[in-house]
């Protein structure tokens, strides 16, 4: 494949995204590569089961600096192969399905299918992002698919394609094609991208144990929820980059139940009260719990202090979004906001 890979060590923040461009060489029309950020939701909250088996949900997500990669080769033969190489992650929760159950499997079949392509391709995903964490890796390495089947297959696919493509394979799919933060509502898949929105600086923490999606939404009695909180106060400070009003408008509906599944959750919260950052909670379904910080050396210094714990994984990372989508030295971008 003309490729060459020297990974970061795990835990350690993946900062710039452009330094990982360096360490995966490889050169268009060989192969293209796309970085796959993970998300923490800043805001989740629950409106109720819907009569297709889901649940109505509002949700306000933050793509982070900590990436799967996806180096992708066209090849003449029809069909898809997937290779995964788990870098360094201590707590996975089985094996990452490498078949037609891997979502970035899925969503370039779902392509060759919708458009009649009939050349397959060799994926090699690079997994950073812990599965069962509320992380959002699966999703994004879905979009981050799609947008490089476009290249692969030399598609003009537009972004209403390719968010109907991703609404197909997952909820949270379609956020990962919004340049930076986003609001999803429905039951998540229709998106509404956050215009303003400051550099926020976080501690992430991944337990031993994971928690599925279905597990936790199936302990959340959503039908008895009648004090439904709405996302408008941290939109706000988003817009105004007022820390403290961010903070304040932090949620997530599922945490409560999440604890009962997965006690760690319970520890980190009182971790985290003995720790002086501005706001913390668990994203998504869980297990993963994240710390607002700050600044970039508060959450360094606060990881420091966490990893002496043995909790779990441990990450510094920062908010980003979406450079271009010209894959421009066969590259997708990423960068931090300013």
């Amino acid at each position: 494949m003309g490729v060459s890979t020297k990974l970061p060590p795990f835990g350690t923040s993946c900062h710039d995204h452009e330094t990982q461009a360096v360490m995966i060489a490889c050169t268009p029309p060989t192969c293209f590569v796309g970085h796959a950020p993970a998300k923490l939701n800043l805001f989740f909250e629950i409106h109720g089961k819907r009569s297709d088996g889901y649940h109505d949900v509002c949700s306000l997500c933050c793509p982070i600096n900590l990436f799967d990669t996806l180096i992708i080769e066209p090849w003449e033969s029809s069909e898809i192969t997937l290779t995964c190489e788990q870098a360094g992650i201590k707590n996975i929760e089985g094996d990452i399905p490498t078949g037609t159950e891997n979502l970035a499997v899925q969503a370039l079949e779902l392509v060759r299918k919708r458009y009649g392509v009939k050349n397959g391709c060799r994926i090699r995903l690079i997994k950073r992002i812990p599965s069962q964490a509320g992380l959002g890796g699966g999703s994004s390495d879905a979009a981050t698919a799609l947008r490089l089947a476009c290249k692969v297959w030399n598609l003009r696919l537009s972004l209403g394609e390719m968010l109907a493509l991703g609404a197909e394979l997952g909820s949270d799919v379609p956020l990962f094609f919004v340049n930076g933060m986003s609001i999803g509502l429905g039951r998540g898949e229709l998106v509404q991208p956050i215009d303003t929105a400051p550099r926020l600086d976080f501690v992430v923490v991944k337990p031993p144990e994971g928690i599925s999606t279905a597990e936790a939404f199936r302990g959340c009695k959503a039908h008895q929820v009648t004090d439904h909180r709405s996302p408008e106060r941290l939109v706000q400070g988003l817009s105004s980059g007022n820390r403290h009003e961010i903070a304040a408008g932090m949620f997530n509906r599922l945490e409560t139940t999440a604890q009962q599944i997965c006690p760690t959750i319970g520890r980190l919260s009182k971790r985290f009260e003995e720790l002086d950052c501005s706001a913390f909670q668990m994203t998504g379904s869980g297990s993963a719990c994240f710390a607002l910080c700050h600044n970039q050396r508060q959450a360094q210094r606060l990881a420091s202090r966490l990893r002496l714990t043995g909790i779990g994984d441990i990450f510094v990372a920062h908010s980003v979004f979406i450079k271009t989508m010209s894959f421009k030295g066969g590259y997708i971008r990423w960068k931090s906001p300013k």
